[in-house]
């Protein structure tokens, strides 16, 4: 497993391990990017919350070919995750869209059976791409390492906004994570 890919995994562990320290704070937020080890470069936004019966993790992560600072990354790997566990029960609800898109435009979904699927122009998923670019313009694509970076908070708030739409989402290929 890539460098970047363990640190988002142990990022992601902790945030799970520490709900009780975040209860009746707000929202708390880790963002990093930074190259892989197979020359492409990820983006990893992840947001949780919590109230007194449960807390939620989101996650968007973005993989991109490496494009030089002035160009636009042509190839994108999208994965959006939002999971609300109980803390009584230990029950959660989690809800997972994967799609990419290339230089033609043309965005496919991931579906049940980690089959493909040509995804329909539409309203939901062109917020989120508009969404997503503007994450990716925003890193600092030049890292030579992972770190963290910091978004607006206009943009983060376009980030839980669509996280937060996946949990109702009528999208193609939206699944049910356990």
């Amino acid at each position: 497993m890539d460098k970047f890919m363990s640190l988002i995994s142990r990022l992601l562990m902790c945030l799970c391990l520490l709900p009780l320290a975040a209860i009746g704070q707000e929202r708390t937020a880790k963002i990093m990017a930074g190259p892989t080890e197979d020359g492409k470069f990820r983006v990893a936004v992840a947001f949780m919350g919590a109230t007194e019966d449960s807390y939620k993790l989101q996650s968007l992560i973005v993989t991109v070919n490496r494009a030089k600072k002035n160009e636009v990354p042509t190839d994108y790997y999208v994965d959006l995750t939002t999971t609300t566990r109980s803390l009584a029960s230990g029950t959660k609800k989690q809800k997972i869209l994967v799609f990419r898109w290339g230089k033609s435009g043309q965005s496919e979904v991931k579906c049940e059976g980690d089959k493909w699927s040509k995804q329909a122009a539409e309203p939901g998923i062109d917020k989120i791409i508009e969404i997503v670019k503007a994450v990716v313009q925003s890193s600092p694509r030049d890292a030579k390492e992972p770190g963290e970076f910091t978004l607006s908070a206009e943009l983060q708030e376009k980030v839980i906004t669509i996280l937060d739409d996946l949990e109702t989402s009528d999208l193609q290929c939206v699944r049910t994570g356990s």
